[in-house]
């Protein structure tokens, strides 16, 4: 994602402290950062294929099988900020720290973030298809 200059001069420049973190789990496209950022763009395609059968005999799985991974975003309707209605946003720091204290995680996954600071722009997309491939059981009681 570009910016202009003049987008980015309204970006307020803070110092983040954080005295300790204590994160388990981080997996699939997620983000640990402390300090500012530009842009994030997390994007997690994945298929969650679960059988009895072993992948080498029971063949592959392919991204373009499934819909979900091509389909647009859905398109979010809101009219106040369709109506053209000026958005100001006034904001006031009166610190130029941003400080936390304590911070622990048991697990970060699927396009998510942990962030201590500022952002211009996030967007996260985690998209997963799960499948179980299993013999019916065909026999009668």
């Amino acid at each position: 994602m570009k910016f202009s200059n003049r987008s980015l001069e309204c970006f307020p420049v803070r110092t983040s402290e954080i005295a300790f973190v204590n994160v388990i789990s981080l997996a699939s496209a997620s983000i640990v950062q402390i300090g500012d950022r530009g842009s994030t763009h997390a994007k997690l395609r994945a298929l969650a294929v679960q059988r009895k059968e072993d992948h080498s005999t029971a063949g592959e799985a392919y991204f373009e099988s499934y819909d979900i991974f091509s389909r647009p975003w859905p398109i979010i309707s809101d009219p106040w900020l369709q109506s053209g209605q000026p958005d100001n946003l006034n904001r006031c720091n009166h610190s130029p720290r941003i400080s936390v204290g304590c911070v622990s995680v048991i697990a970060l996954s699927s396009s998510s973030s942990l962030h201590v600071g500022n952002s211009y722009s996030v967007v996260g997309e985690a998209r997963v298809k799960h499948i179980r491939q299993f013999p019916q059981d065909t026999t009668i009681m």
